[in-house]
């Protein structure tokens, strides 16, 4: 029994006009589109989508959605009315109860925002994790995260498209054969 060996190549593009290039040099090295998985910020996935329309896409969010900034708004509202009619009966216990909710609702948002969202996504999909910190960190000043998955025999020919280009910050292979 023969297990297949698959290598998944990656690296972050810089702008739209790479990612176009690298998927065109993907296309002639014989590499379909499912094999291609385009991890970017949720306000430009639209734009890869049109732009690839065949790659799947995967956001990576990057902050909270307008319904998430609504929805902690109309919270700190309601609760900011809470302690303003507690300060009513007793001052200190509204003035306190106003006090923690800032500490806490400004607490949240900075452990929120530091969160890790593109190491914790690549770590889901098993790629190791000095890769994920690698593109992690070149991810905030790129566009797109591009992953290829092929089998072994197709992986000189996605390995020369991704280095074709120089743009491309962090191309990085690994081989991705199961361990028992």
């Amino acid at each position: 029994m023969s297990i297949p060996r698959y290598y998944t190549v990656g690296a972050v593009a810089g702008d739209l006009r790479s990612l176009k290039a690298l998927d065109e040099r993907l296309e002639t090295s014989g590499l379909a589109d499912d094999g291609l998985l385009v991890l970017t910020r949720r306000r430009d996935e639209r734009v890869v989508r049109a732009t690839l329309p065949g790659v799947r896409t995967r956001p990576v969010e990057s902050g909270l959605t307008r319904l998430q900034w609504f929805e902690f708004g109309s919270m700190f509202l309601a609760v900011t009315a809470t302690s303003v009619l507690m300060a009513a009966i007793h001052l200190w216990t509204g003035l306190t109860v106003e006090a923690l909710l800032i500490i806490g609702s400004v607490l949240g948002l900075v452990l929120y925002y530091r969160r890790p969202r593109l190491k914790k996504k690549l770590l889901e999909l098993g790629l190791p994790e000095r890769f994920a910190r690698e593109w992690d960190e070149r991810f905030s000043s790129g566009f797109a995260l591009v992953l290829a998955t092929v089998p072994a025999e197709d992986f000189d020919a996605v390995q020369e498209a991704f280095l074709d280009d120089a743009s491309l910050q962090g191309p990085l292979a690994v081989d991705r054969r199961p361990v028992f």
